[in-house]
């Protein structure tokens, strides 16, 4: 059970860090990754000097980066900043994140896309996301109008093979086991 996110990125427990903007950074998740998950960065809105010293901070540690994707559409030149730092994986939420993806890909890290539809989770699997995030209400507001305990399994059942993670309202271990019996290889 939540076997596919440990894996993919070759980690011990399936735990992923939110890469809340301008929140997550880099001391937070070079933390996460020493402790057995995935650290991810916030890019949040767009900082490049923010971003360059979250990622100096993380050090050594295996970790990703997160993209508004909207944002990063303002801004493409974030991602390159992002790759020049080798990160294990970039996530992308909220707008089309398809322009993004070959260079993801070239650089050699995963791609994570988070989704609140099941389109839009359709949409990402078919764009070759290696990870896909179901995002329900209870993350922040974020996740549209559907809650995570009933938008997980249909994401699951939607986009087969591809791994999908759980996001919103999963605070403890008994969350992340009702997700992972769900279908979810972790969360979020």
């Amino acid at each position: 059970m939540c076997s596919a996110l440990k894996e993919l990125f070759g980690i011990e427990h399936p735990i992923l860090l939110a890469p809340m903007g301008n929140v997550s950074g880099g001391a937070l998740a070079a933390a996460v990754s020493h402790a057995g998950g995935l650290g991810l960065i916030g890019a949040g809105y767009g900082d490049a000097d923010w971003l360059d010293r979250e990622f100096q901070k993380a050090g050594e540690a295996r970790i990703g980066v997160g993209f508004i994707t909207w944002a990063l559409a303002r801004n493409p030149a974030l991602l390159d900043l992002a790759l020049a730092y080798e990160p294990e994986a970039v996530m992308f939420s909220f707008g089309d994140c398809t322009p993004f993806l070959p260079a993801v890909r070239e650089a050699g890290a995963k791609i994570i896309c988070q989704v609140q539809t099941l389109a839009q989770a359709r949409d990402a699997a078919a764009a070759g996301a290696d990870l896909i995030v179901a995002q329900g209400t209870e993350a922040g507001g974020h996740g549209g109008t559907r809650s995570t305990l009933t938008l997980v399994p249909a994401v699951v059942d939607a986009v087969v093979p591809t791994p999908v993670v759980a996001a919103g309202g999963i605070a403890d271990g008994r969350g992340l086991a009702a997700v992972c019996m769900l279908g979810a290889s972790g969360a979020l």
